[in-house]
C-alpha cells in the first residue's frame, strides 16, 4: 500500500504525497489586483483580447476581460469556470471567479475575485471615421435622365445594407460620408473606408441595376514604402428601370430582371421574353415609367379578352389577351402607348 512520505498516511499518493499534503499551501489560479478594460467612447465597443468587439452589457464585458486575465497553472486543467460580475459604480465592477480544476486526477475548487476598471478610449475605426478617412469613392449616376428621389434613396439604402453585411466580417469597414446630389442629373456620392468594399458594392449595383462601372485610382501618399491609392468607382445606371416600358427595335417591351451584362425584355404583344445584352440596350428608349402604369379593375374575362375599367375615367373597354397571359387578383396593370392599351404580364 503506498503511503505519504510527509505524513505517513496510507492510500493514493500524488508525487509521493497524500492528497492533503500535496495540495497544502498550493494554489493553481490567480487574478491580478485589478483589470483595466478600455471602452470606445463613441461606438461603445470594448478592447478584449487585442480586438475591439461589442458586448450586450458592461457586466458581460467585465467577465470576458477577467476570463482573459486569469492565470492557470500548467499543472491544472480547467473543468469549469464560473464568473459573476456586479457593478460597484459607473467605472468599477467586481468580478468573482469560481474554478473547478483537475490536478493529476484530484478535483480542486478555487475562488478568486478582482476589480475591473472601465477606461474611456477611442478605437481606430472611430478615429478614422471622425477624421473623415476614406479610401474609396462610390459615385452613382444615371444615363440620359435625372435620378428620381425614390431611386436615389433606394440606392442609398442598398449601399448601407451592403456595408452592414460586410461589417459582420470586418468591423473596420464604414461609410465616411453620403452626399445626395440635386444638381444636373443628380445622384449620390458615398465615401467608403475601403476601396475593396467600394469595388464589391459597385459590382453588386451593376448586377442589380444593369449598370456600367468605371474604376480609376489616384496616388495620395506612401506608407512604410507602399503606395496608397484612393479609388473612385463610377456606377452609371441605365435610363430604364425594372418595370419600365421601353421601345426597342420598333416594338414595346416590359423591362424585367436586370443583370450586369443583360436585361430581360418581355414583348407586350406576344408575351415572349428574351435576354438582351446591355450594350444593345443603349438603343432602347423609355416610353413609360413603372409608377405611371395604370391599375385597372377587371370587370369580366373570357378566354381571349379581358374587360377592364379605367381607374381615372371609369370607362370600360376590352383588351385582347396576349399569349400565355395570366392574372392574379381583381386588377391588372395596363399601359397606354401609341394610342393603344396593353395588358402587362406578371413580373417574375
Amino acid at each position: 500500500m503506498p503511503f505519504c512520505v510527509k505524513c505517513g498516511a496510507e492510500g493514493p499518493t500524488y508525487r509521493s504525497l497524500c492528497a492533503r499534503c500535496f495540495l497544502e499551501g498550493k494554489s493553481f489560479t490567480s487574478l491580478p489586483d485589478h483589470v483595466d478594460l478600455f471602452q470606445c467612447a463613441h461606438c461603445k465597443d470594448y478592447l478584449l483580447d487585442g480586438k475591439w468587439v461589442g458586448e450586450e452589457s458592461r457586466e458581460r464585458a467585465a467577465e470576458r476581460a477577467v476570463r482573459s486575465a486569469a492565470i492557470i497553472s500548467r499543472d491544472a486543467e480547467v473543468r469549469r469556470m464560473d464568473l459573476r460580475a456586479e457593478m460597484i459604480d459607473e467605472a468599477n465592477c467586481q468580478v468573482k471567479m469560481a474554478v473547478e480544476l483537475d490536478v493529476e486526477g484530484l478535483p480542486v475548487h478555487e475562488y478568486r475575485s478582482t476589480i475591473v476598471r472601465f477606461k474611456s478610449s477611442s478605437c481606430p475605426r472611430c478615429n478614422r471615421l471622425m477624421g473623415s478617412y476614406y479610401e474609396g469613392t462610390l459615385q452613382v449616376r444615371t444615363r440620359d435622365r435625372r435620378m428620381p428621389e425614390g431611386l436615389r434613396e433606394e440606392i442609398v439604402d442598398r449601399i448601407c445594407q451592403l456595408v452592414e453585411e460586410h461589417r459582420k466580417g470586418d468591423r473596420e469597414l464604414f461609410i465616411s460620408k453620403i452626399d445626395r446630389l440635386t444638381s444636373t442629373h443628380g445622384g449620390v456620392d458615398v465615401l467608403l473606408s475601403s476601396s475593396t468594399l467600394g469595388r464589391a458594392i459597385s459590382r453588386n449595383l451593376a448586377d442589380q441595376y444593369a449598370a456600367e462601372v468605371k474604376e480609376s485610382a489616384t496616388l495620395v501618399t506612401q506608407k512604410q514604402g507602399q503606395d496608397l491609392y484612393r479609388v473612385t468607382f463610377l456606377v452609371r445606371l441605365p435610363a430604364y428601370r425594372f418595370g419600365d416600358i421601353v421601345r426597342y427595335e420598333r416594338r414595346l417591351f416590359l423591362v424585367g430582371a436586370l443583370r450586369a451584362n443583360s436585361t430581360k425584355l418581355t414583348d407586350l404583344r406576344t408575351s415572349q421574353a428574351a435576354m438582351v445584352s446591355n450594350s444593345d440596350m443603349t438603343a432602347a428608349k423609355v416610353v413609360g415609367r413603372r409608377e405611371d402604369l395604370l391599375e385597372a379593375v377587371v370587370v369580366s374575362e373570357t378566354e381571349r379578352e379581358v374587360q377592364v375599367m379605367h381607374p381615372v375615367t371609369f370607362k370600360v373597354f376590352e383588351l385582347r389577351k396576349p399569349p400565355r397571359f395570366e392574372r392574379k387578383g381583381d386588377t391588372v396593370k395596363v399601359f397606354q402607348g401609341d394610342e393603344e392599351f396593353y395588358l402587362l404580364p406578371l413580373q417574375g
